[in-house]
């Protein structure tokens, strides 16, 4: 298992229908190839992970880093992931505050004071799998 977690900033103005046009193509492009993920959206800034076989990882990667609507990426790990998939089998959770992700499946609600860029590479898969584990947790009571 493969993962990549990293921070990217939006080069231009994300709307809701912007946030779920994105979310609604990456979970169609993850599920044809197997990734699973979580993908946090925050003051302007993305935060993602993803995780599956390599390649997979790679090729969406680059796509990402090629599309024009992101600047500034920083990586925060690349690498070998865990024996298990920490998303199961989402094609990608999604989370931010702004209310954008109120019509979206996968929502948590973040504190408003969370700095996505002052994350490091543990701290960053932790809210990840938190925001994870609270939307399975809403998800089952639905």
């Amino acid at each position: 298992m493969h993962q990549i977690v990293y921070t990217v900033s939006a080069s231009e103005d994300f709307s809701t229908a912007d946030l779920k046009k994105l979310l609604l193509g990456a979970r169609r492009r993850n599920k044809a190839l197997g990734v699973s993920g979580m993908l946090v959206f925050h003051d302007g800034t993305f935060l993602q992970a993803l995780e599956g076989e390599q390649r997979a990882i790679n090729e969406i990667f680059a796509s990402i880093v090629s599309d024009r609507r992101h600047r500034d990426i920083d990586v925060l790990h690349r690498g070998p992931g865990f024996d298990q998939r920490i998303f199961g089998d989402w094609s990608m959770g999604f989370a931010d505050f702004t209310g954008a992700a109120d019509i979206l499946k996968g929502f948590v609600r973040l504190n408003e004071q969370l700095r996505i860029r002052e994350l490091d590479g543990s701290q960053a898969m932790e809210l990840l799998a938190t925001c994870g584990a609270e939307d399975e947790i809403k998800s089952a009571g639905a």
